[in-house]
């Protein structure tokens, strides 16, 4: 029997849990143990290839070619930023929204439900349940899926909507975090064209969704159950000369700090070989070339692994900031790591795409309050 997809999204599960360190008999071995069906070699190479790219979670190898082949593969990469955390909350799950079953929550992310039921529960993937828990309207999900054993039923449930949208209280943990400041300002005056706004908005999405990821993978190395904040556009400005300023949490904030300062040092340089390629351009128009040659070059040199070295030699000081600990476990941020991989194949790789284009009338700054130091 082939696997299907809840067998490779829990083969991956575990490929990451265990930092890529495993081979396709040891994640075999695992999925046989746990009552699942074993991968193919395919699969396992394409674990391989999510795992560089810095994914967080499963995505089909056919969606990830698709992306990939159409220059997109940013907006594939893990959607789920906020990962599930461990609960031990009351629930209970109802077929239809009047008979209720006890159950257990194993954990939630902020779009789903992983629960135990102590008893058979016989119910197909794709059908619709409603989920009960304090301080939360009814919750409509869709079983994702299920997993039975001799004495209780363990089930995965996706909400319709983000689970925050069903709750009664708000939650206070945005105010404590949110301290961090990212600014894009443009100098000049005069009209913007829509598809740069949205350019720039785009990768500034993707770039707070890869330093998301990063934190998550770094919480759970680290074990301290962080809880992200979500970020707020509180202005926008871009018709003439403005900025849009962006609240974001202060965790990410100390990390984007950091490699923001080292593109932009990059990015001089950039300037710097365009003002001596212009003097060469007035005598000589066939040397236009080469100022299009170094542009392309620094774009590539600050994305090569010397680059990433130089950030990841002084992120092991903020990370134990951020995180208030005194030592990192061992092999954190180490090449062929999970948040390594993030790192070079997501978080850089938008920071430049941002920080370093060719559109110089735009700067990026973030700032961090102080008292979260």
């Amino acid at each position: 029997m082939a696997a299907e997809f809840v067998d490779a999204l829990k083969g991956y599960e575990y490929f990451l849990k265990v930092r890529g360190k495993a081979s396709i008999e040891i994640v075999n071995d695992f999925l046989l143990h746990n009552g699942r069906t074993p991968i193919s070699s395919r699969t396992y190479s394409h674990y391989i290839k999510l795992l560089r790219n810095g994914f967080r979670s499963y995505i089909p190898i056919n969606k990830f070619d698709v992306f990939q082949s159409l220059g997109r593969l940013q907006m594939a990469a893990d959607r789920r930023r906020y990962r599930r955390e461990t609960s031990s909350l009351k629930i209970q799950v109802s077929k239809n929204g009047k008979t209720w079953i006890d159950g257990r929550l194993l954990d939630k992310s902020i779009v789903g439900f992983g629960i135990e039921i102590n008893d058979k529960f016989p119910s197909t993937p794709g059908n619709q349940l409603w989920v009960r828990i304090q301080a939360y309207k009814d919750i409509p999900t869709t079983l994702v899926w299920r997993n039975h054993s001799e004495a209780s039923t363990r089930i995965g449930l996706r909400a319709y909507e983000f689970i925050a949208k069903y709750q009664y209280s708000d939650d206070e943990a945005d105010l404590q975090r949110l301290r961090g400041l990212l600014k894009i300002s443009r100098f000049i005056d005069g009209d913007i064209d829509w598809n740069e706004i949205y350019r720039i908005l785009e990768k500034t999405d993707e770039l707070i969704g890869a330093l998301s990821s990063l934190m998550y993978t770094l919480d759970e190395l680290i074990k301290s159950d962080v809880k992200l904040a979500n970020p707020i556009l509180s202005s926008i400005k871009f018709g003439s000369a403005g900025d849009a300023q962006i609240k974001i949490d202060f965790g990410i904030a100390e990390i984007l700090k950091l490699i923001i300062e080292k593109i932009q040092f990059g990015r001089l340089e950039k300037q710097r070989y365009r003002t001596e390629n212009r003097k060469l351009e007035l005598e000589a128009e066939n040397l236009e070339i080469e100022t299009i040659r170094n542009a392309v070059n620094l774009r590539r040199e600050l994305q090569e692994p010397e680059f990433a070295d130089q950030i990841v030699s002084e992120l092991p000081e903020i990370v134990k900031r951020v995180f208030k600990i005194k030592e990192l476990p061992e092999g954190i941020l180490d090449e062929g790591s999970p948040e390594r991989a993030i790192l070079n194949g997501r978080v850089i790789p938008a920071a430049t795409e941002l920080v370093a284009g060719d559109d110089t009338d735009f700067d990026i700054k973030v700032s961090v309050d102080e008292i979260n130091k």
